[in-house]
């Protein structure tokens, strides 16, 4: 014990007690960090935010004994030290404050959802507000305690750190304003949430929404399978197609189309020329009817077997005749990984394609385009 009143500076029993709470204080967060940031629900397979919370702590508690053997040593010592280890303790409980108040407003006022079988809250326009208004305090409270600290009351003037603060904001508004303001449009028309399975005007693939911050919005590619950012003004300017909102209880509406050859038209009479017609219809109708019976046995596909394909000839070309086949899709799963999303919807698709391919095959009829070629013989002069 006398040892430990060597090391430390002349201070009164209150300013020993003070020392040692914070101490106690600091090595109780340093084993409590990953309880305390699974309360904001971060992954539990992340280690980094643990990590740099712990490397916080230490650098907080080693920035204190420097601080008490520098006023050991020198008596003209101004605590700079322990004023910088409040400065970073003051900014990440700011931080930290700030999820953990975003994570409170979401479970009061947030849509749950369950994603991959796990209950999750999702943001809101009501969330969203009550994140921006706890971010203005958090700040304003944050810059007041930096103040306080470093005993810098003059900056509290009107000319001081918030008039600069307000000056700034005021200027870069034209660079965060449309995203924030496009991300609570977003939020908003409560048609796109997390999870949901989008299509972007201009982008070929398809997305799943993983999460709508603030400013930006990020995307999982489905098909490629990598992460895509956008930012909210820029996404809300797009026609976006939700799939996983469908707009009627049959499903999601898809199309294949397949150019298929004339038929070969050799009757002398209207009889057998309508009689050659009509078989030639039949045959195109049993491909699509026999890829739907052959579909629908596959309880792996995620198709609505309470509504039959559809087919139609849509185009008379040149060349061949284009027919269109219409099949439902079943609701997507409510997932955020790629592969279970890509084997609900590519793979059903490419799986009806399958399916017509090989009744026209069984059927004699080719898919593939005929073309047809103008091909004259040159007279000798």
């Amino acid at each position: 014990m006398d040892t430990i009143l060597w090391l430390t500076p002349d201070f009164t029993q209150t300013e020993r007690i003070v020392h040692g709470l914070i101490f106690l204080l600091n090595i109780s967060l340093l084993f409590a960090a990953r309880p305390l940031l699974a309360l904001i629900e971060i992954d539990e397979t992340r280690t980094s935010p643990v990590r740099i919370f712990r490397a916080v702590n230490i650098v907080i508690l080693v920035l204190h004994v420097l601080d008490l053997t520098l006023l050991k040593v020198s008596s003209d010592y101004e605590n700079a030290f322990i004023k910088l280890g409040l400065s970073l303790a003051a900014v990440y409980t700011a931080l930290y404050g700030y999820n953990l108040l975003c994570f409170l407003s979401r479970k009061r006022f947030g849509n749950e959802k369950v994603i991959d079988d796990k209950k999750v809250y999702i943001d809101t326009y009501s969330t969203r507000l009550v994140d921006l208004l706890c971010l203005s305090f958090i700040i304003i409270f944050t810059i007041y305690a930096l103040i306080k600290i470093w005993g810098a009351d003059s900056m509290l003037e009107t000319t001081g750190i918030f008039g600069i603060v307000a000056a700034f904001l005021a200027f870069t508004s034209a660079s965060w304003a449309p995203d924030i303001i496009s991300g609570l449009i977003v939020l908003n028309t409560r048609i796109l949430q997390d999870g949901d399975v989008v299509v972007v005007d201009g982008y070929p693939d398809e997305y799943v929404i993983s999460k709508v911050t603030l400013i930006y919005i990020v995307l999982y590619d489905i098909r490629n399978n990598h992460r895509t950012l956008i930012r909210n003004s820029q996404f809300i300017k797009s026609k976006i197609d939700n799939l996983s909102r469908i707009a009627s209880t049959d499903g999601i509406r898809q199309a294949l189309r397949y150019n298929i050859g004339y038929p070969q038209i050799d009757g002398k009479t209207i009889e057998e020329r309508s009689e050659q017609l009509q078989h030639y219809r039949n045959r195109i109708e049993r491909i699509f009817r026999q890829a739907n019976e052959q579909c629908s046995k596959n309880t792996s596909l995620n198709l609505n077997v309470d509504a039959p394909f559809e087919c139609a000839l849509t185009l008379a070309g040149d060349y061949a005749l284009e027919y269109t086949v219409w099949f439902y899709l079943g609701r997507l799963p409510n997932t955020k990984i790629t592969a279970t999303i890509r084997r609900h919807l590519m793979g059903t698709i490419y799986s009806v394609n399958e399916a017509v391919f090989s009744a026209a095959e069984i059927e004699g009829i080719s898919l593939s385009t005929p073309q047809l070629n103008n091909i004259q013989i040159a007279k000798d002069l």
